[in-house]
């Protein structure tokens, strides 16, 4: 069985109670059930993977390779065969996810998103975001992302000196709905309604927290880890 608090994850995503991990180094697809614990593996690619995201056409997955090293690829695991592929638009390799029939990905350091026809690949449009943005997620008719503000010096600040948010957005408006700081740096993450999953750059492993509804200022309460319901894995 895969050991996934030595694995380094990637990108996630849920789906009908199974938190979905791309694993890069291993090059694989696994699954965590939420209710019991239990990991698969589903299956292992020529290139690293990383982001996945299941849909009922197949599993949408971010992988290395492509004209400029990024190209996502939709697999059908019952037949064990690719289905359809093509390039990531500039190279876009900050994750991806599914959302009203389109694909959505981000492009961190050029603080884009882009949305994608996912039959042809064709690039519908493209979108400024305000910060850095990574790892989108879909749950129900919300979109979530990972904002990064790394500081005034960017990517040579230190680490104390960057903010991250879990935050909602609607493409539609292009606006930032609900913003929820962080005092972790997130890799990537993924949310079932209650709880933000997620994993920490340079760390292995997975942790989760479960989201606060508060005020118009809203942040999050990690779970105990002595709570059952909760596994820092």
């Amino acid at each position: 069985m895969l050991d996934l608090q030595n694995t380094s994850i990637a990108g996630m995503q849920i789906d009908q109670g199974l938190l979905w991990l791309a694993a890069p180094e291993e090059r694989l697809v696994a699954t965590y059930n939420l209710s019991t614990g239990f990991v698969e593996e589903k299956l292992t690619c020529a290139h690293e993977i990383w982001d996945i995201c299941p849909h009922e056409e197949g599993l949408w997955m971010m992988t290395g390779g492509g004209k400029l090293g990024r190209q996502l690829v939709l697999w059908h695991l019952e037949k064990g065969e690719e289905l359809r592929k093509f390039n990531c638009p500039d190279g876009t390799g900050a994750g991806m996810t599914l959302y009203d029939g389109k694909l959505w990905l981000t492009h961190r350091r050029s603080r884009k998103l882009f949305c994608l026809d996912r039959q042809s690949g064709k690039v519908n449009w493209i979108i400024r975001t305000e910060k850095e943005s990574f790892s989108p997620v879909a749950y129900g008719n919300e979109f979530w992302l990972i904002e990064s503000d790394p500081g005034a010096l960017g990517h040579w600040s230190k680490t104390e000196e960057q903010s991250c948010y879990f935050s909602r957005y609607d493409p539609a408006r292009e606006k930032i709905l609900e913003r929820l700081a962080l005092s972790i740096i997130p890799r990537c993450f993924a949310f079932d309604g209650e709880r933000f999953w997620y994993a920490e750059r340079g760390k292995k492993g997975f942790s989760q927290l479960k989201r606060t509804l508060a005020s118009s200022e809203r942040y999050f309460s990690t779970i105990s880890l002595s709570d059952p319901r909760t596994s820092k894995i």
